[in-house]
């Protein structure tokens, strides 16, 4: 589980904790959290999941079963459009803007429309790259 030690290690730093910190939130010794860090001693599956949680990451990521912190959470919203977070976010920028009621009043149109301003905008960003 040489993973598991590692990101232990990376997620206290990354968030500035001392050992002592993270081991008083987990309500386990300070030495006990240290053979966590060191592989010497594993943690209980209650221990793991407070783990998890103090961090925010899941319990795959720490064990190293994924390597992005969380699972990509997808939404059904109907037998046809499943969007993920980050697209369910942009629909919710896009509908605090009241663009997405006046996108409504003529779909095909407007979202062609949008479509061909996003491409010019895409162009326009590479050509200044270059």
């Amino acid at each position: 589980m040489e993973v598991f030690n590692e990101r232990l290690i990376d997620l206290r730093i990354e968030y500035g904790y001392k050992q002592e910190e993270v081991a008083k939130e987990l309500n386990v010794t300070t030495s006990a959290y240290g053979y966590y860090e060191q592989g010497r001693n594993q943690p209980s599956l209650e221990t793991l999941y407070k783990i998890a949680c103090f961090f925010n990451v899941s319990i795959d990521y720490l064990l190293g079963k994924i390597d992005t912190p969380n699972h990509a959470t997808t939404h059904l919203l109907t037998e046809k459009l499943t969007l993920n977070e980050s697209e369910l976010d942009v629909i919710n920028k896009i509908k605090e803007l009241n663009l997405l009621e006046e996108l409504g009043k003529d779909p095909d149109r407007n979202v062609g429309r949008l479509h061909r301003y996003w491409e010019f905008i895409k162009n326009e960003l590479a050509l200044e790259k270059d």
